[in-house]
């Protein structure tokens, strides 16, 4: 569809620009979001942005297109697509397929797009369906009033900053180091989370959790995980079998006690990354921290 309002212009957005990015993502989402959030998500570092399309200086539609590393040898700089939002009365005009057309200029020497398509957007960027690639994960919660296993202890989340020596990249998707969980957890709201340690004779393992309540009441959720890939499955089962919370929400493959789903879309801009991308990407793991579900805006 050919773009119909020729007066829009479209650029990168700047922090001075949170009083209309918060104006169009209420009037989308019907939710606030913190200026905080919005420097965060998309101003710490050099290369996450938004994008936004303007009539005059009002913004009526926007991408952002937050910063990622690949777990692979080269550590591949990919980007994860987050707050596409369009102003209802703008809808249906091509503004947004004008958007997404210009984000992927910028990024085509990016080899992938991350996308979590939901109910409202199911945008590709115009990449041909050959080159996206699509999985399926199950928001599933547990609930058990057993008490909790003497092999998992608990820590404030700044505990992080004394465990460097235990970072190491498992069958993950993303590339997280030390670096990158200090700065997805310690500098935006780092009171939300805590850790939890499983021991089991050398090998240690820990998951980072984040208090949750909603409507339905009140969870712990299994955001990330870093330590020993060895003895996750075993921390896991200790954790959900030796509860003292309520419930449990986390991520899963299978349907089992899921109550949710994810989508986990990622669309191919590079042909050379196809098929090495093709072969292990539905062996690859996620966590529900590479999303934005349950961050705090």
């Amino acid at each position: 569809m050919k773009l119909k309002n020729k007066k829009i212009k479209f650029r990168k957005l700047r922090i001075s620009d949170y009083d209309e990015f918060s104006s169009l993502f209420y009037s989308c989402y019907r939710k606030k979001i913190s200026f905080d959030f919005y420097k965060w998500r998309y101003f710490s570092n050099n290369f996450s942005f938004c994008y936004g399309a303007f009539e005059s200086s009002n913004l009526i539609a926007n991408v952002g297109m937050v910063s990622m590393k690949l777990n692979t040898k080269i550590k591949s700089r990919v980007y994860s697509r987050h707050s596409s939002m369009v102003l209802k009365k703008y809808r249906g005009q091509g503004i947004f397929s004008e958007l997404l057309k210009r984000v992927k200029n910028i990024l085509r020497k990016v080899p992938l797009i991350v996308m979590w398509p939901n109910k409202k957007n199911f945008s590709n960027f115009g990449i041909k369906k050959e080159y996206v690639l699509i999985k399926k994960y199950y928001l599933c919660k547990l609930s058990s009033n057993n008490p909790s296993s003497k092999k998992n202890i608990n820590h404030p989340i700044q505990k992080i900053t004394e465990l460097e020596t235990f970072f190491e990249q498992g069958n993950y998707f993303f590339f997280k180091d030390y670096s990158y969980f200090k700065k997805r957890y310690l500098l935006y709201k780092p009171n939300e989370y805590f850790i939890n340690e499983y021991k089991l004779k050398n090998l240690r393992s820990f998951f980072i959790l984040k208090k949750n309540i909603d409507k339905t009441g009140f969870s712990f959720v299994i955001i990330d995980h870093f330590g020993s890939t060895k003895v996750i499955s075993s921390h896991f089962n200790s954790l959900s079998k030796n509860l003292k919370y309520d419930n449990l929400i986390y991520l899963s493959k299978n349907k089992q006690n899921n109550f949710d789903y994810i989508t986990f879309k990622i669309g191919i801009l590079r042909k050379d990354v196809l098929t090495k991308l093709k072969s292990n990407f539905l062996t690859k793991e996620i966590f529900l921290g590479d999303t934005d579900i349950f961050i705090s805006i």
